[in-house]
């Protein structure tokens, strides 16, 4: 038994003493847990028709001199931005006037004061302990508020939401053992919420972003560099979008990111638990994966494919095991610092309609198939203001878009423009 407690003993201390050689390259830092949002800099946009530098850069100029001043004497980061957009379908739908397959930017024909996002950033530095608080105020704020299971059913919720609230420690252990605890997105898959200095590539969100994965948790996370290109992350959280937690039983959230190169990233996440209410016996599953490739300068691609599984999952049709597949593709391209675009396509397979539940279908269906394709265009009027213009077309192998009043069509084109301003 001893030589067993020996050799035993002597094998993690080689695994904790091991550092791989590489060849001279800079030390790269972690990355920082948010990102922020980009300054004015010295060095100006390329000239553009629709440059407004003149008169809305000044403004810029002002806001970010000022914010830096009460930054300062705080000692705490401020950013954030505000978000207003337009949203049309060929559908016309009304009674509800909701675009179907969609949790934000579903307002049809209307003008909607999306977001107005205010972030607090304490670096650790000062205390050992870093803070990070981020509100929403909006429509944005008020229907993730609705998706979040606050209370035993989802409701109307006013336009104010806490949308992030966490602390961070770097426990001295190897190389530091990050730890993240309370309020935070999830890890899974390629979309965010839209955060300062950090959004997607589209107006619009993909049907997996909505369906397939969650969007934030209330828990714990811990996160060690095991390699020098090689993160992994584990915790506990009380599950899917519910802070509550429905039924006493925790999920356990991880994943891995690997980046080889600044070429190359793949981030591998994983979710499972019991999710449904007062039922610990019935497992969700999803696993997320993530690449990114940039193959050169002006060009960046985003793979992703999901995967989940539930048993006995309610569907329109009955109590059913339920699966569902992501397959989505993301290319951007930058034509100039000021104008670029980007083209989504997806394919969503929500095996039983656990996910999706049929969206609009006048009778329940099973095994629904969902497809589309976005392309966004978006303009940069001033280093801090920028502009985007959408269209999409959506498809599916049954009548599931909303069209008019109590009907229901295959297909769906809708039509996005937002104006997008971050301090």
């Amino acid at each position: 038994m001893k030589k067993v407690l020996v050799i035993l003993l002597w094998f993690f201390s080689l695994v904790f003493s091991f550092r791989p050689v590489y060849a001279a390259e800079p030390e790269q830092k972690p990355a920082a847990p948010e990102q922020k949002p980009a300054e004015p800099a010295d060095k100006p946009l390329e000239p553009g028709w629709l440059s407004l530098d003149s008169s809305v850069g000044a403004a810029d100029k002002w806001i970010a001199l000022n914010k830096s001043s009460i930054e300062s004497a705080l000692g705490i980061g401020i950013s954030g931005f505000l978000d207003t957009a337009y949203n049309w379908s060929s559908n016309h739908p009304h009674n509800p006037a909701n675009i179907s397959g969609r949790i934000f930017n579903k307002d049809y024909n209307q003008i909607q004061f999306n977001n107005f996002n205010l972030t607090l950033d304490k670096p650790e530095k000062d205390w050992g302990v870093g803070l990070h608080l981020s509100g929403m105020f909006g429509r944005e704020g008020a229907l993730l508020r609705e998706s979040t299971l606050w209370g035993k059913t989802l409701h109307k919720e006013p336009s104010a939401e806490l949308f992030e609230s966490y602390v961070t420690t770097t426990i001295p252990v190897g190389e530091g053992l990050q730890f993240k605890g309370g309020l935070f997105v999830t890890l899974l898959g390629a979309e965010i919420i839209s955060q300062p200095g950090s959004y997607n590539n589209n107006i619009s969100n993909s049907f997996n972003f909505f369906f397939g994965i969650p969007f934030r948790h209330l828990g714990g996370l811990f996160t060690y560099p095991a390699l020098k290109t090689l993160s992994v992350t584990g915790g506990l959280v009380t599950g899917w979008d519910d802070p509550r937690d429905n039924n006493g039983a925790p999920s356990f959230l991880g994943g891995v990111n690997f980046t080889p190169s600044d070429t190359f990233g793949l981030a591998s996440s994983i979710i499972f638990g019991p999710e449904q209410t007062r039922n610990t016996g019935r497992t969700r599953v999803t696993w997320s994966n993530v690449a990114t490739i940039k193959p050169m300068d002006p060009l960046t691609l985003l793979l992703e494919y999901t995967f989940g599984t539930e048993k006995k999952a309610s569907t329109p049709t009955g109590i059913k095991n339920a699966q569902w597949y992501n397959f989505a593709a993301v290319g951007s391209w930058s034509w100039t610092d000021r104008f670029s675009t980007a083209l989504r396509t997806e394919l969503f397979l929500d095996g039983g309609a656990s996910r999706t539940l049929g969206f609009a279908a006048t009778k329940p269906i099973f095994n629904v198939a969902l497809g589309e394709a976005t392309l966004t265009a978006a303009y940069k009027f001033t280093k801090m203001l920028q502009g985007r213009a959408e269209f999409r077309q959506d498809w599916a192998n049954r009548a599931v878009f909303q069209k008019g009043s109590g009907n229901a069509d295959a297909n769906q084109t809708t039509l996005a423009v937002q104006m997008l301003y971050q301090y």
